[in-house]
């Protein structure tokens, strides 16, 4: 079992999540459950930064595509990623991740485009 951290940030009405490690179930659960328990209420912008995980398993990719429906689908809001890898980026262009939001190579720019 690999080491998995998470972090999260609000910049004014933006959430920055980050994630540190390998993204399995256990890490896709922790980035749900940091963004269940802190993402504000009247928060609708969502920054999930993985480039400290560049691997995401199945499970992880699973538990990501139900956090962003949440966000988008459901409460309305936007989302952007940040740091994909080439693998990471061919995976969510294919299961339709990146129709959810939109890939950034840094946070500083994914922040600018949701000001």
């Amino acid at each position: 079992m690999s080491n998995f951290s998470v972090n999260t940030e609000s910049n004014n009405d933006i959430f920055i999540v980050r994630s540190n490690g390998y993204l399995d179930e256990g890490g896709g659960a922790a980035v749900f459950e940091a963004v269940q328990k802190n993402l504000p209420a009247d928060c609708h912008k969502v920054i999930l930064n993985l480039k400290e995980s560049p691997v995401i398993n199945s499970q992880g990719i699973a538990q990501l595509i139900e956090l962003s429906e949440i966000i988008v689908d459901d409460k309305g809001g936007e989302l952007a990623f940040v740091g994909l890898s080439d693998l990471t980026y061919g995976v969510f262009k294919m299961v339709g991740l990146l129709q959810m939001g939109n890939p950034f190579e840094s946070e500083s720019e994914a922040v600018e485009a949701m000001r």
